[in-house]
């Protein structure tokens, strides 16, 4: 059985007396474990795919499961990192951290559970630092240290790296993927990023234009390949993907 199912997906928005497509036929399947990276044009329906696996959004059609059950936000456990990191300005790194199993109510297996969180995305003597203090690297880190304490079902990442500059990013990026080796945790990502998408996304979802529909998903032969960055496989699976989404964007 699938991870995540989605089937027959269509979602509207409304607009003062107008109604109008935003998702429509999305049919997806995600497998334990998996990453996928979602890319499409603005418009597209990328976030709004997310906020309907989240739960945030609840009206629409179709059947969407995670697990073999409907999304229940109180009975399962999403991680959700937004664009803007999601972090509360009032509180410090160590209290940000916790903030998710705080607000689920469940513990982490023990205080070394949470160093070694805290270890691994390198936030050693930033515990007591605030927000305002940290650069946009940093936070990232303690965005991602709050998601997988938390031990999601289900990770989701609405451009997540979007505001870093090109080698903060990247940096992040092999963070995420450090720790996602070892807690294997189903991801979805959103990004506008052609080489985010192919180094994050075991399968890679190309979106059309509104109202958004899936045009492609490609399975990336080339996910956790050591050094692939900068190999020529890399950008050849780069432009044969820009085609594709050039030539689908274009009708």
């Amino acid at each position: 059985m699938a991870m995540i199912r989605i089937k027959d997906l269509h979602v509207t928005y409304q607009a003062g007396e107008n109604r109008y497509d935003v998702l429509k036929n999305i049919h997806l399947e995600l497998a334990e474990g998996e990453t996928c990276a979602v890319i499409g044009p603005s418009g597209s329906g990328k976030s709004t795919l997310l906020k309907v696996l989240s739960g945030i959004l609840t009206d629409y059609k179709g059947t969407v499961e995670i697990n073999g059950q409907a999304v229940m936000p109180r009975s399962q456990t999403i991680g959700f990192i937004p664009q803007n990191y999601g972090l509360l300005a009032w509180k410090n790194v160590y209290d940000n951290i916790r903030l998710g199993i705080k607000i689920k109510h469940v513990h982490p297996d023990s205080q070394n559970h949470l160093n070694a969180m805290i270890e691994l995305l390198g936030l050693n003597g930033l515990e007591a630092r605030y927000p305002g203090e940290l650069s946009g690297g940093q936070q990232q880190r303690v965005a991602l240290a709050r998601a997988f304490l938390l031990k999601p079902d289900l990770l989701l990442m609405d451009e997540p790296f979007s505001a870093l500059d090109a080698l903060t990013r990247e940096d992040i990026q092999n963070v995420f993927l450090n720790v996602w080796r070892k807690h294997a945790t189903s991801t979805m990502l959103v990004t506008h990023h052609m080489e985010e998408a192919v180094y994050l996304g075991q399968k890679i979802v190309i979106m059309s234009a509104a109202p958004g529909t899936i045009s492609y998903i490609v399975d990336n032969p080339l996910f956790g390949i050591e050094g692939i960055r900068n190999q020529p496989e890399f950008f050849q699976l780069c432009i044969k993907l820009r085609k594709m989404i050039k030539e689908d964007w274009s009708k």
